[in-house]
């Protein structure tokens, strides 16, 4: 009995310190994996509106996106932030798309983000982070967990026809890569960038395209310099409308500055005349009527011009000044 005793007594004391190893192993391992994972950033923010945009784009808008990284108990900690935006649906990259479901197909407006106001520097999609414009940021020790701004800017794109409407992005989300040491020295950007460190935010952004129309622009019509008017003199110039896909418009021109009755007519300086049509169409048989509106399909609407052969009075320059109205 008593050498079985003794036997489990040492079996027992063996196992006492097969345990206490154990402990003091995953004790070590819970030291050392606290000591490499402790450090991390997370970011939030970052809803974008663009605001309203038409023909011309929009003006260039920002955002605050919060930056939060921890700091270590008894030394600074200096981390390397790269920030990137995926635009997941609708899928587009450059450049990046915000869709509106109201129109059959659902129509896309177009935009891109910006790292800076100037718009020099687009922010990729993480397939091209190698792209990312990095910074650094320094956290004292044990200070918590500060939080850095970082500036986002985004714009519609210019010359761009959709239907009026709010149009926003279902799923974008900004993904920031970090890398971090212990003291000063500051990581890498590829350091960064190559680190599986990284921390995400969804957001949304959005714009509203304004149910209006601009006329761009009306070209000048010049017939060019002439001793006689024995022969009928032809040009042609256009109008540029910008209006929302499916707007109804109408466009009049008025009788310029000088009429007699129904006829246009050019000035000089000494008060002479010259008389001049306007068309709608290349075999001046339809007639521009003073002040009378017509519905145009197209945003871009060729005037023609005809000056008949007659007698001129006096030398100089003869000019008239049109007023186009547009009517949507």
């Amino acid at each position: 009995m008593s050498i079985t005793h003794q036997f489990n007594r040492i079996k027992a004391y063996g196992l006492i310190k097969r345990l206490a190893c154990m402990s003091l192993l995953f004790l070590a391992y819970s030291i050392c994996s606290s000591s490499a994972y402790a450090e991390s950033c997370w970011v939030s923010g970052g809803n974008l509106s663009l605001g309203t945009a038409n023909i011309q784009g929009s003006m260039t808008a920002s955002t605050d996106i919060t930056v939060t990284c921890n700091s270590n108990w008894s030394q600074p900690v200096t981390y390397k932030i790269c920030m990137v935006v995926d635009s997941i649906d609708p899928a587009a990259k450059d450049p990046r798309t915000m869709i509106n479901y109201d129109n059959y197909p659902a129509s896309l407006l177009n935009y891109n983000l910006y790292y800076d106001v100037a718009r020099t520097r687009k922010i990729p999609n993480s397939d091209a982070k190698n792209t990312a414009q990095c910074q650094s940021v320094q956290v004292g020790a044990n200070t918590g967990s500060p939080s850095t701004l970082v500036k986002m800017y985004g714009q519609v794109l210019a010359g761009q026809n959709v239907p009026a409407g709010s149009y926003k992005t279902n799923s974008t989300s900004i993904k920031l890569y970090y890398a971090y040491r212990y003291g000063l020295e500051v990581p890498s950007d590829l350091e960064a960038l190559a680190s599986q460190n990284s921390s995400t935010n969804n957001i949304v952004v959005n714009s509203n395209y304004e149910n209006s129309c601009l006329i761009l622009s009306a070209s000048d019509i010049d017939f060019g310099s002439v001793e006689l008017l024995n022969n009928t003199l032809y040009r042609s110039g256009t109008i540029q409308l910008a209006c929302p896909m499916g707007t109804n418009m109408k466009v009049s021109l008025n009788n310029g500055l000088n009429p007699l009755g129904s006829q246009r007519r050019m000035k000089n300086s000494l008060g002479s005349y010259i008389q001049y049509g306007l068309y709608q169409d290349p075999s001046h048989s339809n007639i521009w009527q003073a002040d009378t509106s017509y519905s145009v399909t197209h945003q871009t609407i060729p005037i023609y011009a005809m000056v008949p052969s007659q007698s001129i009075s006096s030398i100089g320059k003869y000019s008239d000044t049109i007023t186009v109205t547009l009517t949507y």
